[in-house]
């Protein structure tokens, strides 16, 4: 597997065990929270792996970039520029993910609700989501993307046939 391919992942991999702690610490106060209440907690996991997911790849895009013109980051600094990308990019993927679950809700529901009294909400919901990743999830994403930018960049230094 190609050391892109390996970060991607394993930064998908790091946003999906965050957005399930957050979920597990958000109900942390009840003795045994329900099946319902944990997946209405992880409505917001598809946007949050849509950000990472490409904020890895324009992140190892953006290195390759500075690469060729002899520029070497560091892994703290590689960190820093995938989250503020991540970051940048949450707020158009939670619209995006908002519009299609108002969509698949159109299709799917029995009796839906209106979509432009959805829609209205979107703003809204773009706004708090993204303040509450911006909160919660900046910090814990920093020190787990902290462990992937590191091995990322040890693997783009010293390219061998090695597999892992």
């Amino acid at each position: 597997m190609s050391p892109r391919t390996e970060f991607v992942l394993s930064s998908l991999l790091a946003a999906a065990l965050l957005s399930i702690a957050v979920v597990v610490l958000m109900d942390a106060d009840r003795r045994a929270p329900g099946v319902a209440e944990f997946a209405a907690a992880l409505r917001f996991a598809p946007a949050a792996l849509l950000a990472v997911g490409l904020g890895a790849w324009f992140a190892t895009r953006w290195h390759a970039r500075a690469h060729r013109a002899g520029r070497h980051w560091k892994t703290g600094g590689m960190t820093l520029r995938l989250l503020l990308v991540v970051l940048l990019l949450f707020p158009l993927s939670l619209a995006v993910w908002a519009v299609t679950a108002t969509a698949i809700d159109q299709v799917a529901a029995s009796r839906p609700g209106g979509f432009g009294e959805a829609l209205a909400w979107l703003p809204v919901v773009v706004f708090y989501g993204s303040l509450v990743a911006v909160l919660f999830g900046a910090a814990p994403l920093f020190a787990i993307e902290y462990f992937a930018c590191r091995r990322y960049l040890r693997r783009q230094a010293a390219l061998s046939t090695d597999p892992a």
